[in-house]
């Protein structure tokens, strides 16, 4: 393979920290960050077991347990992963939560625990890992947004409430970071075949097929098709992309 092409896309010698890592997306992009050579550091809150058989399907690895909305801990968290790491390169902000319910059923509890997650936790993140990447010059950050984001799609208002603000979120911090050479970006899956897909679509058919009349290619998307867009992302090719966002949708965000 031509030798420019591969430099063009290579995460060699970077160390990528995922959050969510151990399933679904956050594992898909793992996955394609190990296979462009990055050295790939799993977060997870629930399962150290489930990290670890994460970790050992990647070439190099390495998990931490650690809840993200542990936020008066994360400059420490984030601290000791890079003094054990060497430094942290790229981070994505991909730990969710889903919340369905109609709007007349949403409580404020429910309100706050999707944006600890989504937001509060990812802004804290972000902060911390800010400072090294500014003082080297050299760093991309990640957020995980949404359809919701952009289309209206019902009885998920505070899911889509966090997924828009952290689109806000990417376009700030990047005016304000980017001119360090630090690039943020945002990715919005469209509806991809992950288990929490599953969990919010499964009892409700309707709710699927209308997914797909409105998808133009008709079908449900592959969880490593956001792994490549990450890569991609973080990678020399896009060394002028920062504040935007990247849909990975089939064309559901133009589709009818």
């Amino acid at each position: 393979m031509n030798e420019l092409f591969e430099q063009a896309f290579s995460l060699k010698g970077q160390v990528a920290l995922i959050t969510g890592g151990a399933s679904g997306l956050g594992f898909a992009m793992a996955k394609c960050m190990d296979a462009a050579g990055a050295k790939v550091v799993l977060i997870g809150h629930s399962s150290e077991d489930k990290l670890k058989e994460a970790v050992a399907e990647l070439s190099q690895g390495s998990s931490y347990l650690y809840d993200v909305t542990d936020t008066t801990h994360t400059k420490q968290f984030i601290d000791m992963v890079i003094k054990e790491q060497g430094s942290i390169d790229i981070l994505v902000n991909n730990a969710g939560v889903h919340c369905k319910k109609p709007v007349l059923e949403i409580q404020q509890s429910d309100i706050q625990n999707v944006l600890n997650v989504h937001l509060l936790g990812a802004l804290a993140l972000s902060q911390a890992v800010l400072p090294e990447m500014r003082e080297r010059k050299k760093g991309n950050i990640l957020f995980i947004s949404s359809m919701s984001a952009f289309v209206g799609l019902t009885n998920v208002c505070a899911y889509s409430a966090a997924k828009s603000a952290l689109l806000g979120l990417t376009r700030s911090l990047a005016a304000e970071v980017s001119a360090d050479h630090v690039r943020v970006n945002a990715i919005a899956p469209g509806f991809i075949d992950t288990p929490m897909f599953h969990q919010a679509t499964d009892k409700d058919p309707a709710r699927k097929e209308k997914i797909l009349s409105h998808t133009p290619m008709r079908t449900f998307g592959d969880s490593m098709d956001i792994g490549w867009g990450a890569v991609y992302l973080c990678s020399p090719a896009a060394s002028f992309v920062t504040g935007t966002c990247l849909m990975v949708d089939g064309g559901f965000a133009t589709g009818f």
